[in-house]
């Protein structure tokens, strides 16, 4: 490989290029060092500061359907906590009288989605287990 001598100017050009470099390399650096500072305030603050600083997020609840409605009145009505066999066949009573039945599987699928929705995700009922199988919804 042939080795290339440099020329006067071309030596200060990369020495010129290098403290370039340098400078820009410094002040990254000092940049840099205050945000580890700042960060390293913020890790040694107390909890409370740090946790004050974030909005609290709130959830729009989900709407209730006329189904969900139909549930939560049938454990109302009952007075106590009810199987999931007897919200099926009351809700589904109801629903006749109302005009708004349709197949029983179907009826059924919307029931535990309603069962599903309002115990987990709105926490209006409480799950509980009941001897046998399903369980039993208790209004909270």
């Amino acid at each position: 490989m042939d080795k290339k001598a440099l020329s006067k100017d071309e030596l200060i050009g990369l020495i010129a290029d290098f403290k370039s470099e340098v400078k820009k390399n410094l002040v990254k650096i000092d940049f840099y060092n205050e945000k580890i500072e700042e960060l390293t305030r913020l890790l040694n603050a107390a909890p409370a500061e740090v946790e004050d600083n974030k909005p609290e997020k709130t959830r729009k609840p989900y709407p209730l359907s006329t189904w969900d409605k139909l549930v939560l009145e049938v454990i109302k009505d009952n007075g106590k906590p009810t199987t999931s066999k007897e919200i099926y066949d009351k809700v589904m009573a109801k629903a006749e009288k109302m005009g708004i039945a349709m197949d029983e599987a179907k009826m059924k699928a919307k029931i535990n989605q309603c069962l599903v929705k309002l115990s987990g995700r709105r926490d209006d009922l409480k799950k509980l287990k009941y001897g046998g199988r399903g369980f039993a919804y208790a209004i909270q």
